[in-house]
């Protein structure tokens, strides 16, 4: 037969494929082939390695980097992996994470589990949720449930499908705990902004891991010394504040710009809050306990 190349056939030299790629085109089959590679083995493998193997090897070794966030038994994805559109991270620490859920009249999300979360219903309004079991599949008629606007529920752990089934929009906030969650470390003179400024905290619910807590302040108001553990805090009403950090007021100091639905986490420590704005503050936030 005609050799249009010119090129001598016997002198062509085929890279062989390294078994690592013929088990499957995805990350996830790459990644469970490199487990069983030798460190002298990846070394002879990249030195030739093609650039569609190289992506295929850098995807790989992303995924195996990420933490793991949740272990659910039923198989389900988080809300924010299988509703994004409803489901946001707005802020998250080490541990955990805020997420922002909107629900329009009529919609309906997808199946999705939870570990347990503390809530707070930004806008109320009527939901119908149908509970899933540890197989991931329906386990009976959804029932319907009037959350009004303020309310601070705190749901177990486990699956369901949430409807709107009311004319107007819902709208919550949550906190979820991850696998990476742990204890707080240990803060000596700890001072409870609970117990030195009660008329601004108000604690709205609590378990053995979280408490949901308010802070309400008019404008200019500023409260006393106090100490927070980790928390996640979601704007509601203000405009500006100033940060005193440490038990006293002091010249360093930290100021911000806030307004409605900006999240935050904000580390363990003690300081003092000052509205500087025009505008009272309103803020939501969940603290470890422990």
């Amino acid at each position: 037969q005609r050799n249009p190349s010119g090129l001598d056939p016997s002198a062509l030299v085929v890279q062989p494929i390294h078994p690592v790629f013929t088990m499957g085109s995805g990350a996830s089959s790459c990644k469970d082939e490199l487990a069983k590679c030798s460190v002298e083995d990846l070394t002879k493998m990249m030195k030739d390695m093609s650039p569609e193997d190289m992506a295929k090897v850098k995807e790989a070794v992303s995924g195996a980097c990420k933490p793991k966030l949740f272990d659910f038994k039923s198989g389900l994805p988080d809300c924010c992996t299988s509703n994004p559109d409803n489901y946001k991270c707005v802020a998250e620490m080490c541990g955990a994470r805020l997420v922002e859920m909107t629900l329009g009249p009529g919609q309906e999300d997808r199946p999705h589990d939870h570990p347990n979360h503390s809530m707070y219903v930004i806008a109320g309004g009527k939901l119908c949720i149908t509970p899933y079991n540890e197989e991931g599949k329906p386990a009976g008629d959804g029932h319907e449930v009037e959350l009004p606007t303020g309310a601070p529920p705190i749901l177990p752990a486990g699956p369901h499908q949430v409807k709107n089934v009311g004319d107007t929009e819902v709208k919550i906030i949550f906190v979820e705990p991850t696998c990476e969650l742990k204890p707080c470390a240990e803060q000596p003179d700890f001072v409870s902004p609970l117990e030195v400024a009660p008329e601004c905290y108000k604690k709205l619910a609590e378990d053995d891991v979280w408490f949901t807590g308010e802070l309400c302040m008019p404008a200019g108001a500023e409260d006393k010394p106090h100490s927070h553990r980790d928390h996640l805090l979601y704007v509601l009403e203000g405009e500006s504040l100033c940060i005193y950090p440490g038990k006293e007021k002091g010249d360093k100091k930290m100021e911000m710009q806030i307004k409605p639905c900006a999240a935050l986490a904000v580390p363990a420590g003690d300081h003092i809050v000052q509205n500087t704005g025009s505008k009272d503050i309103k803020i939501i936030f969940f603290e470890l306990k422990k």
